[in-house]
C-alpha cells in the first residue's frame, strides 16, 4: 500500500511538473491572459523544437554546384523537417474548425482565433517549443512628402551613388534578369516608370485585400519600387524585374493574419524556389530586438537571397534602430542627404546585442520617385525607406555579373567601397553612417578586379 501511495504521489508530481513546463512555452502576454481569466481567443504562432536551424546550418556548410541546386535541396529538407515537426499539431487542428496555415520556411504555423483548450492541448506536445501571439509590424512611413517634378536626367540619389557610371563600366547592364521583391504597401503597376518590368505571374501577392494585380493605396511601395527599378532616371537597376508583396495595407501590419509575415512566408514559399528570387527590399519593422522576422531572414541568407531593410526613422537619439533592420544577418540601411550629411530622422544604434548599425547609408532625403496617385505622378519623400532601395539596386548590378556571389562578397563589395568624405563628426565605421555612403561605381569596379584575380 505504501508503495502504491508513493507511486501516486510521483505521478501527481510529474503531471504538475509537466503543466508547469507547458506554461513555460507561453509568452508573458498569454500567461497573464490565462491566469487572469481574460482569455477568449487569440491568433497565435506555434514554434517547434529546433526550428529550422539544423537544416539551414547543413545548407550553409554544403558546397553546391549552383544556386538552383542549393535552393532545391533547401526546399526539400525544410519541407521534410516541417512535416515531421508539425504532424501531431496539425492532426489536432485538422479536427477543429480553426483556420490554420503551416509554413515550412520557418517551421511554424499560424492559427486564427484559437481557444484556450486547444492551445493547452497543442502545448502538451513535446515537439512544441513555444506558443506566441501574433505581433504587429509597422510600416516605416516617410517623414516628409512633397510635390515634385521628375528631373529631366537622373535623380540626385542616382547621380550621388554614380549609378550611370557603374552601368557604363559593366557594359550598360542595368540588372537585366535579376528578380527583386519589395515588401511594402504595393505598387501601381501601370505607372509609366514601372509598367515595363513587372515580373508577371507569381510577381504579386496581396494577403490583405486580395487584389489580382499590383495596386498601392498609400504610395510608399510605388515610390520605393521606382527607386530600384524605375525608368526615366529614377531607378538604380531599371533592367531588373520587380515583384511585390503588399506587406502593409496601412501603417499597421499584423504579423500573420493580414499581411506582413504571413504574406512574406506564403509568398516566399511560392517564389523563392520556383521563381529564383534574389533580393528582398523591405520597409516594415517593429520594436528593437523584435525576433519575429528572424526565421525567414535565416532562410533567405541560407538560400543566398539578400535581405535589405531600412533601419528606421527614429533618430537622432542613440539606440533607435528598429527591427528587423537591427538583425546582424541582413543589410540595414541608414539615410543621407544630398549634402552627404546625416538627416535627423535616420535611426542610429548600437543594437541591443552591440553590433554596428546601419551597415551602410544611402540617399534617403527628398528622393523623387514614382507615386501611386497617377501613372505619371512623382513625389519627393524622405526616410530610411527611401535609402534602402538604392542599396537593393546596386546589389542587382553586382549579381548581374555573378549571380552566385556569396553574402560575404556582396557585403564586402558594398561596405568596403563606400564614400567616406561625409559631413559628420567622428569616425567612419560608426553607428551613424555605418561603413559610409553607398557608391555603385566603386562597388562594381571592385567586383571586376575580384573577378579578374
Amino acid at each position: 500500500m505504501q508503495l502504491i501511495f508513493s507511486l501516486l504521489l510521483c505521478s501527481v508530481a510529474a503531471l504538475a511538473a509537466r503543466e508547469f513546463n507547458i506554461f513555460d512555452k507561453f509568452s508573458l502576454e498569454l500567461k497573464s491572459a490565462i491566469k487572469g481569466n481574460t482569455f477568449t481567443s487569440l491568433n497565435i504562432i506555434v514554434h517547434f523544437l529546433g526550428g529550422t536551424s539544423a537544416v539551414l546550418e547543413s545548407i550553409l556548410q554544403t558546397r553546391f554546384t549552383n544556386r538552383e541546386q542549393r535552393l532545391n535541396t533547401m526546399h526539400d529538407l525544410l519541407v521534410s523537417n516541417a512535416e515531421s515537426s508539425q504532424r501531431n499539431s496539425i492532426g489536432i487542428l485538422a479536427n477543429t474548425t480553426f483556420f490554420y496555415k503551416s509554413f515550412w520556411i520557418t517551421n511554424q504555423h499560424y492559427v486564427r482565433n484559437l481557444d484556450i483548450s486547444t492551445i493547452l492541448e497543442i502545448s502538451r506536445l513535446e515537439e512544441v517549443s513555444a506558443i506566441r501571439p501574433e505581433e504587429t509590424a509597422f510600416l516605416m512611413e516617410p517623414v516628409e512628402i512633397k510635390n515634385a517634378n521628375k528631373s529631366p536626367n537622373y535623380e540626385w540619389g542616382i547621380m550621388k551613388i554614380q549609378a550611370p557610371e557603374a552601368w557604363d563600366v559593366i557594359g550598360r547592364k542595368t540588372g537585366e534578369g535579376i528578380r527583386i521583391a519589395t515588401v511594402d504597401t504595393g505598387v501601381r503597376v501601370t505607372h509609366e516608370a514601372l509598367r515595363h518590368n513587372f515580373f508577371g505571374e507569381y510577381g504579386w501577392f496581396d494577403p490583405s485585400t486580395a487584389e489580382p494585380l499590383p495596386t498601392d493605396r498609400s504610395g510608399n511601395g510605388t515610390h520605393n519600387t521606382g527607386t530600384i527599378f524605375g525608368s526615366n532616371g529614377i531607378g538604380v537597376a531599371p533592367g531588373a524585374k520587380w515583384m511585390a508583396c503588399r506587406g502593409c495595407a496601412t501603417s499597421l501590419c499584423s504579423q500573420i493574419a493580414d499581411s506582413s509575415l504571413s504574406g512574406l512566408l506564403w509568398w516566399m514559399e511560392a517564389t523563392m524556389i520556383a521563381q529564383r528570387l534574389l533580393i528582398v527590399s523591405n520597409s516594415c519593422g517593429g520594436e528593437r530586438g523584435n525576433t519575429g522576422f528572424n526565421g525567414v531572414i535565416d532562410a533567405w541568407v541560407a538560400g543566398r537571397i539578400f535581405p535589405v531593410f531600412s533601419v528606421g526613422n527614429s533618430g537622432p537619439r542613440c539606440d533607435s534602430a528598429n527591427s528587423p533592420g537591427d538583425n546582424g544577418k541582413l543589410i540595414g540601411v541608414g539615410s543621407t542627404m544630398e549634402s552627404d550629411a546625416i538627416p535627423s530622422f535616420s535611426s542610429v544604434v548600437p543594437t541591443l546585442d552591440g553590433i554596428m548599425k546601419p551597415d551602410i547609408s544611402a540617399p534617403g532625403s527628398e528622393v523623387v520617385s514614382a507615386y501611386y496617385t497617377a501613372d505619371g505622378d512623382y513625389r519627393s519623400l524622405s526616410g530610411t525607406c527611401m535609402a534602402a532601395p538604392h542599396v537593393s539596386g546596386v546589389i542587382a548590378l553586382l549579381l548581374k555579373r555573378d549571380v552566385d556571389l556569396s553574402a560575404g562578397n556582396v557585403r564586402g563589395l558594398l561596405e568596403q567601397n563606400t564614400d567616406k568624405e561625409l559631413v559628420f563628426s567622428g569616425r567612419i565605421m560608426n553607428h551613424v553612417f555605418g561603413s559610409g555612403r553607398l557608391n555603385a561605381l566603386k562597388s562594381v569596379q571592385a567586383q571586376i578586379m575580384m573577378l579578374n584575380l
